[in-house]
């Protein structure tokens, strides 16, 4: 039965054909399309059609495209509560088909209004549909594919139009007088365009669209130089060091950016954009992964750009937030805001990508290659290091989403030898030209992401890298511990060189290039016992390191330099002073660690100190540490090799000890060895 003409249709009716002018509320409009999109009858087709020829929709402005959205969302949920209400008898057509046949009559009201109005209404159709789905029977969900079909088609006249000049100039002068109206169109389509399937996505022109998204997020962050007039607002007072008036270029400019309606939606717009690489990526790589290239080489050049402006103002080595005054921590807190925010669309954008390209056959891609996107997005992550370390570091200490990041791209960069080798040695460069600011903390994070890199690096690097720049830049802090995050990562880049060393050593019964390596074992086994002092490396920190360095000088036939290491630690242990009993427990339990690192020829000479350690400690509660931990090594990592003159060893010890923990025939049952092996049958 068609709905009479009421006050209400008439009222819309009127309030859509007037001018922006109308005194007509626009929830009050929204409402009105809702209730009569779903109850109009006998066709919603004329007012679909009144609906995107209205003037009160321009000039454009996200809170009317949102209206638009939001009133044919609604419209779907109210639809679908009517057909319910007014469903029965037996031969009255399924839920799915009436409203597949009442999207179809909106969507051929829609033909031939103006692109974005149409994208708006799409877009709400498509998420209304959405939402409905867990309403319906199982069988009967197809109902998304035409309000799929017709956005997509929508979006790519939009995308047209914004692309080509004559078009531009013709569609849009009277109508899209606001400049936001590309922001405004992807802050639209972002919303429901992650609910298209992949084969019906890569139908937009992609090369078009991660152009045009890739202007808006340069727009959106003022291409990196919102923080240019930060130097020029810094002033102070006289109980504060760091003062930003609150009229300050700054300030306004910072303020003008958070308040922007593509900030507010930098997400979406990044999602948007991390969806379009990806797929271009799998669907087109040779086409692709130039424009992929340009767009990280835009990102790149944003984050530059920030880095160069952030360090030269005092900011940049703030440590104690009381020197700034109550204006400029406000300022601070939104600049910072803006900084996060540019790392995770950063992240966003650019995982996408080298996700993609891990599955791209190497044979089927043409420059740029693989690993100088890599280095791009490692570059760019480096630009941003003051911020990343708010999040505690690039590496281990990461957040999820950041450590995948890092990782994937030191993976893809680590399968081309040559241009890793490189990316190393124009990072140590970099680093070496910025010594005289060793304990800025910008400097501290630029260097701390660079160690945490070359880490990862270090399997696939030449000796001579390695010995001339790695080294060299880890070498300043090993012993200082007043930055945590350099000093843990400059040992970690170290014990990566031992690890690698050891690991070649293995593979290959030749010795070349393993000279320098061995000629810093003396030095670095000295530096590990000088980091034993408290408030340095951690007991857990210092037992890895120094079983690591002995593991690795062990790999080589000539043991002389494994027990170099353990005579070194035995030296430390005799001079340590009565009075510091933490650190000598502390060297004890290293000696103990370094139990599974040496080969079966040297474990007699290892075990006997241990013995008398163990049986010269005066306070129980330390001896039976060092007993546990002495278990706990043979139990858990000594080798297969190692295990039966081990267990023998153990059996008989613990019987002098006294001790009632773990025993040896623990030992024997977890490990099925018979206590009775001797070592000459084990070797």
């Amino acid at each position: 039965m068609a709905l009479p003409l009421d006050r209400g249709h008439t009222l819309l009716l009127s309030s859509l054909g007037k001018s922006n002018t109308t005194k007509t509320p626009l929830p009050t409009i929204q409402a009105l399309i809702v209730h009569y999109l779903a109850n109009v009858h006998p066709s919603p087709t004329p007012l679909a059609a009144t609906i995107v020829s209205s003037p009160i929709f321009l000039p454009f402005s996200h809170s009317k495209l949102e209206l638009l959205s939001t009133s044919l969302r609604h419209a779907v949920h109210s639809k679908l509560q009517a057909l319910k209400a007014d469903s029965s008898g037996l031969f009255s057509p399924s839920l799915d088909t009436q409203l597949n046949v009442w999207s179809l009559a909106i969507l051929q009201g829609l033909e031939g209004g103006h692109a974005i109005i149409r994208l708006a209404c799409c877009s709400g159709l498509l998420l209304g549909l959405e939402d409905i789905l867990q309403h319906l029977p199982a069988k009967k969900r197809d109902v998304k594919g035409i309000a799929e079909d017709e956005l997509v088609m929508t979006f790519a006249d939009v995308i047209d139009q914004f692309s080509t000049s004559d078009s531009w100039g013709k569609e849009f002068h009277s109508a899209a007088e606001s400049a936001d109206a590309l922001a405004l169109s992807l802050i639209i389509a972002s919303q429901s365009l992650l609910l298209v399937p992949s084969e019906k996505f890569t139908a937009l022109p992609l090369s078009h669209l991660l152009r045009l998204i890739m202007h808006t997020i340069e727009d959106t962050f003022n291409g990196g130089r919102f923080l240019s007039s930060l130097q020029s607002s810094l002033c102070s007072k006289p109980e504060f060091a760091i003062h930003i008036p609150p009229d300050s270029s700054i300030s306004e400019s910072i303020k003008k950016s958070l308040n922007s309606t593509a900030m507010a939606y930098i997400g979406s717009i990044s999602k948007l954009c991390a969806r379009t690489v990806s797929l271009f990526v799998d669907h087109r790589p040779n086409v692709a992964l130039p424009l992929v290239s340009e767009a990280y080489q835009k990102l790149n050049s944003i984050t530059a750009h920030v880095e160069t402006d952030w360090f030269p103002t005092p900011l940049s080595g703030i440590t104690d937030q009381n020197s700034l005054s109550p204006d400029a921590r406000d300022v601070t807190a939104a600049i910072w805001t803006t900084l996060k925010t540019l790392l995770f669309s950063v992240i966003m954008i650019t995982e996408a990508g080298l996700s993609a390209l891990v599955y791209i056959p190497s044979t089927s891609v043409v420059l740029p290659s693989t690993s100088m996107l890599a280095v791009t997005v490692l570059q760019t992550l480096s630009h941003l290091s003051f911020v990343i370390t708010q999040f505690g570091g690039a590496g281990h200490g990461a957040f999820n989403e950041l450590k995948r990041l890092f990782y994937l791209a030191l993976d893809v960069l680590g399968n081309d030898v040559t241009e890793s080798d490189k990316y190393v040695r124009d990072l140590c460069v970099v680093e070496s030209g910025q010594q005289p600011l060793l304990a800025h903390p910008f400097y501290q994070a630029k260097e701390a992401f660079a160690l945490s890199a070359i880490e990862q690096l270090v399997p696939v690097l030449s000796e001579l890298t390695i010995q001339e720049l790695v080294f060299p830049t880890c070498l300043p802090h090993l012993s200082d511990a007043s930055h945590r995050e350099t000093f843990e990562s400059a040992h970690s880049v170290v014990l990566a060189i031992f690890a690698s060393h050891a690991q070649k050593t293995r593979e290959s019964t030749s010795q070349q290039g393993s000279g320098f390596t061995k000629k810093i074992v003396p030095f670095y086994a000295n530096c590990l016992i000088d980091n034993s002092a408290q408030g340095r490396l951690s007991s857990l920190q210092l037992r890895l390191a120094f079983a690591a360095l002995v593991r690795s000088a062990a790999s080589a036939a000539d043991l002389s330099l494994a027990w170099f290491c353990i005579d070194c630690l035995l030296t430390a242990v005799a001079s340590t002073s009565e009075h510091d009993g933490e650190r000598e427990h502390r060297l004890h339990l290293t000696l103990i660690s370094c139990v599974p690192s040496v080969p079966l020829a040297l474990l007699p000479r290892l075990l006997d100190p241990i013995r008398s350690v163990i049986e010269a400690a005066h306070e129980e509660q330390r001896k039976t540490e060092l007993i546990d931990a002495l278990f706990a090594e043979i139990k858990e990592r000594v080798g297969d090799r190692e295990k039966g003159y081990m267990v023998r060893w153990w059996g008989e010890q613990r019987i002098k000890w006294a001790h009632t923990g773990p025993g040896c025939e623990e030992l024997e049952r977890d490990h099925n060895l018979d206590a009775e092996v001797t070592l000459t049958a084990r070797v």
